[in-house]
């Protein structure tokens, strides 16, 4: 099912309306849970589009499929953090508006729940392409690289850090960006053969020794070494050398060679905040010799812009969706103990959700040369039909303005947010001021107050957090690394007092995250964390992971659980703080998992995949009047899965997984088959079977499941398409000599529209027919 928004009372008044999603799904939480996509951003090269896909939570690349060339991509990811991989249970189905790219030719984004396995990021294409696909190295993106109708070596998995600051710009083909005088002009040669991995790691060493010659001030010793760099082909240090060795030459006094691998730079890297700076250097140097300044070529973007600054350029970017979303049940309970029940139960049906969602998401990014901003606003609005009276649920996202001023490298961001890093657990109304310091170094400031629930006010709880966290890196290659800090009270109370570090590591092969966060007013140890992939030259891909962690994190709120309080304050009028930190290590349980993944494609129509995972969650003891929780022990999950493409016509995918769980009371299989096969390019059918049976261990239960369920996805257009899934379940459990059997239908039917508009389009922004 898809997310959806609208307006909101309180809300409505800071924006035009609220967007996200919800799920369709037969759980009887609320409907309206978090977005899973955060945005999607696209860079135009030659000959290359460079997508990235962000989450709203840390990610691990699994695997995808096909390999290199469909018109249908599945990018299977892992929820690096549990809390958010238990949230992802209750998602079926989310969108995300598809940004142009010139070879991409991308219908549509969207992310779904896997029964078979891993969730997956589906991306769907006009016509078949070639592409790349690698792990984004913030962990909360994948990069997608499309080459278009033909392959390119060229066309590589990576999107420029320097680029990544907003989602709504979509940068333009690459095109010379300075005009120089003719007399200052130097052609540099490079290498063209594409590196090997012993070019790279050679690379890596040498810009490791130029950075450390460089802040020691030794700039005869970094010029070589820079200069080294550059010989070899182009890299993803390339930039960074050329950068670095014109400062060296003009700190070290050669002015002419500084000038000249300025220019330079700026033929070769027209766009990125690398060459801002390096234009405002290039033009430091022209003000000081007296030299006429080099006339910047107008883009077409920057016509119609600011006045005097040249360059400038505006965009918008949206989406707005409405879905009916209904879901009953018909149960019958027989025990052939009792006689008969003669008059009808009344909860023999019920109706769990019979509601509109209305969505609506919205970016606008505006940039010139000394500043870019965005403004983001996503939120939704549930309409209920029951007649129990439930009331609608209003929920916003996020709803933030961002702005980054470039010759300084500080960015600021204020309203409601989300973040999952520098010891930040996901979304909070506050702000963030993140200053690049050095090319290596990064200096981050958070405050601002936790967010449970997107329908939360701000600051309901009245607990606010302030922290800061280094960012350093990357080094060795690959790797980068943030240390951080971070204090939250409840008003003046202490409630989580913690210190920790984060390590990532990306190459084109492979992956590797791991963080630890330390409680040091509790002395326990919250989380300690490994995920890493690895993908080897026949395609295959391993995954593992590692995980121990505090369920939930240690805070003195937790205390709270099973008390009659509202507050701690209000608990502190019984209790000590120690007493209170006590019942909180005492309610807080210890979660520990290992995970184990392989996939590896049979042949470009066939991919295998399996995986096996073991979890354990201690207990919790006693205490405060509230009963002990037991431990579960190990448990075991195992799944596989087949996947094939274009077996019966072009454009069709089929998916044929099994799982099986070995519960601490219960044992659980599990067979799924679904597919997608295009009646017209416009029209898909996605028919889908799965059966379920659970057989308990220390009890008599015995439980059978059918679903069956069908999905219909109509493109009307590229940016208006249309859905409806129809389904039922049938279940039939029987215990203790008691036969329970319950029937589910649901309905998902709606629309989605998405909108563009930038400064290239003869029309004012407000008007989302744009193209």
């Amino acid at each position: 099912m898809k997310k959806t928004i609208s307006l909101s009372t309180a809300w409505a008044l800071l924006a035009i309306s609220i967007a996200t999603g919800a799920a369709l799904t037969p759980a009887r939480a609320e409907p309206v849970i978090d977005r899973a996509l955060s945005g999607a951003q696209m860079l135009n090269r030659k000959g290359c589009s460079v997508l990235k896909v962000s989450f709203n939570f840390r990610v691990q690349y699994a695997s995808h499929f096909p390999i290199g060339q469909g018109d249908e991509l599945r990018v299977s990811v892992r929820a690096i953090d549990r809390a958010q991989a238990t949230a992802l249970a209750l998602l079926r189905r989310e969108a995300i508006r598809a940004p142009e790219g010139r070879f991409a030719a991308i219908k549509a984004i969207d992310f779904e729940l896997n029964p078979a396995g891993a969730p997956f990021l589906r991306i769907q294409f006009e016509r078949p392409v070639h592409y790349q696909v690698a792990q984004g190295p913030d962990f909360e993106s994948i990069i997608v690289a499309i080459s278009g109708p033909t392959a390119s070596a060229a066309c590589k998995a990576e999107y420029p850090r320097a680029a990544a600051w907003g989602t709504a710009i979509v940068a333009p083909e690459a095109q010379p960006a300075a005009v120089v005088p003719q007399g200052t002009q130097r052609s540099k040669e490079r290498g063209s053969a594409p590196l090997s991995d012993a070019d790279r790691r050679a690379v890596a060493a040498t810009m490791d020794e130029a950075r450390a010659a460089s802040r020691k001030g030794n700039h005869a010793a970094a010029v070589p070494l820079l200069a080294k760099v550059l010989k070899y082909g182009e890299n993803e240090h390339s930039a960074e050398a050329q950068e670095l060795l014109a400062v060296a030459r003009q700190k070290s006094g050669q002015i002419d060679a500084a000038r000249s691998e300025y220019e330079d730079y700026l033929r070769r890297y027209p766009s990125g905040e690398g060459h801002d700076r390096v234009k405002q250097r290039l033009a430091g140097i022209v003000t000081a010799t007296g030299d006429a300044a080099p006339k910047l070529r107008e883009s077409s973007r920057a016509q119609g812009g600011i006045a005097g600054l040249g360059g400038s350029a505006w965009s918008m970017s949206g989406s707005v969706s409405q879905f009916y979303i209904r879901n009953d049940s018909f149960r019958v309970i027989r025990d052939p103990s009792l006689p008969p029940e003669i008059n009808a139960d009344p909860d023999a049906h019920r109706v769990h959700q019979n509601s509109v969602l209305s969505s609506f998401d919205l970016i606008a990014a505006w940039s010139n040369p000394l500043m870019k901003s965005k403004f983001r606003f996503s939120g939704t609005e549930e309409h209920s039909f029951n007649e129990t009276g439930d009331r609608d649920i209003v929920a916003v996202s996020a709803l933030y303005g961002e702005t980054t001023i470039k010759p300084w490298d500080l960015t600021t961001r204020v309203g409601r947010q989300t973040r999952n890093a520098g010891g930040v657990q996901g979304r909070f109304d506050g702000g963030l001021v993140s200053w690049q310091g050095t090319p290596w170094a990064r200096i981050n400031v958070v405050s601002g107050s936790p967010v449970l629930r997107r329908k939360d006010e701000p600051f309901k709880d009245e607990k606010y957090f302030y922290g800061a966290s280094l960012d350093f890196g990357p080094f060795f290659g690959g790797f980068e690394t943030s240390v951080f800090a971070l204090e939250q009270r409840d008003r003046s109370m202490l409630d989580r007092q913690a210190v920790g570090a984060e390590l990532r590591y990306i190459d084109p092969f492979k992956s590797a995250f791991a963080t630890v966060d330390y409680d040091v007013h509790f002395n326990q140890l919250n989380a300690a964390i490994f995920s890493g992939s690895w993908t080897l030259a026949d395609k295959s891909t391993f995954n593992a992971a590692i995980d121990y962690r505090k369920s939930p994190y240690l805070s003195a709120w937790t205390a709270l659980q099973g008390q009659p309080f509202l507050t701690l304050y209000d608990m502190l009028k019984v209790k000590t703080k120690e007493e209170i930190d006590q019942l909180a290590i005492d309610r807080t349980a210890t979660y520990k998992s290992a995970m184990l993944g392989f996939s590896r494609p049979i042949n470009r129509h066939l991919q295998a995949s399996a995986d096996v995972t073991v979890t354990n969650v201690e207990g919790t003891i006693a205490s405060g009047g509230v009963d002990a929780m037991p431990g579960t022990g190990n448990e075991y999950y195992y799944s596989a899965q087949l996947i094939g493409t274009d077996l019966f016509r072009d454009g069709d995918m089929y998916v044929a997984g099994l799982r099986f769980a070995d519960r601490v009371d219960s044992n659980m299989y599990v067979l799924d088959f679904n597919s997608r096969f295009p009646l017209t390019p416009d029209l898909r059918i996605s028919p889908r079977l799965r059966l379920g049976y659970t057989l308990g261990d220390t009890t008599d239960l015995r439980e059978i499941s059918v679903l069956p369920s069908v999905l219909v996805n109509y493109y009307w257009t590229k940016d208006f398409s249309f859905e409806v899934e129809l389904g039922t379940k049938w279940t039939q459990r029987e215990q203790a000599g008691v036969t329970d059997r319950e029937t589910e239908l649901f309905v998902t039917a709606g629309f989605r529209y998405d909108f563009y508009a930038d400064d290239k389009t003869r029309c004012q922004p407000v008007s989302i027919n744009c193209r």
